[in-house]
C-alpha cells in the first residue's frame, strides 16, 4: 500500500486546478450560471414535454425543486457582494441599466419559483393547501416567460462584460 502523500492527484481535480477559474467568486458565478441553465432546461422539459411521460416529469420536477432551492440560497448569498463590487466598475450606463433589469428578472423568477414551491412545503409540513388555478396560471406564466427573459439578459450581460475580447496595446478589455 502506498502512502497517501505519494498517490497521484485525481485527474478531475488536476484539470480543474489547471484550467478552471482561479478565484472562488468566479467559481461560484460559474456554478450559478450552470445551475441556472440546468434549471432552464428542466423547466422547459416540465412545461413542454412532461405531459407525455409524467413518471419522468415527476422526477424532473423534484430535481427542479431541489436545484431551484440550492440556486436560490447560492444566488441570494452571492448577489449582494457582486452588486457592491461591480457597480463602481460599471463604466457604461447601458450595461448598468441592463444589469439592473437582469437582477429584476432573476428576482422575479426566483420569487415566483419559491411561491410555486410553497404548497409543496405546506404538504411536507402536514397540511394540504394549493394556490387557486388562476394564481397558479399567473405564477407559471411569470416564471416561464421571466426565465426566457433572464436567459436572454444573462447572455447579454456576459457578452457585454465578461466575454469581451481584449483590445488595445496592453491587452485590457474594452470598458
Amino acid at each position: 500500500m502506498r502512502c497517501p502523500q505519494t498517490l497521484p492527484e485525481p485527474a478531475c481535480r488536476r484539470f480543474v486546478l489547471e484550467y478552471g477559474p482561479k478565484r472562488a467568486g468566479i467559481r461560484r458565478a460559474l456554478a450559478l450560471s450552470l445551475l441556472f441553465f440546468l434549471l432552464f432546461g428542466t423547466g422547459l422539459h416540465l412545461e413542454f414535454l412532461a405531459g407525455r411521460n409524467w413518471n419522468a416529469g415527476e422526477a424532473i420536477l423534484l430535481a427542479h425543486l431541489a436545484v431551484g432551492l440550492l440556486f436560490s440560497v447560492l444566488f441570494l448569498s452571492w448577489i449582494g457582494g457582486h452588486v457592491v463590487r461591480s457597480l463602481p466598475r460599471s463604466g457604461r450606463p447601458v450595461f448598468t441599466a441592463l444589469s439592473w433589469l437582469l437582477l429584476v428578472k432573476f428576482v422575479l423568477v426566483t420569487a415566483t419559483g419559491l411561491l410555486m414551491a410553497l404548497p409543496v412545503a405546506v404538504y411536507l409540513g402536514g397540511g394540504v393547501w394549493f394556490w387557486s388555478f388562476e394564481a397558479t396560471h399567473r405564477l407559471t406564466f411569470l416564471h416561464l416567460w421571466g426565465s426566457f427573459a433572464a436567459v436572454a439578459g444573462l447572455l447579454a450581460h456576459l457578452a457585454m462584460r465578461h466575454w469581451a475580447l481584449p483590445t488595445g496595446r496592453r491587452g485590457r478589455r474594452a470598458p
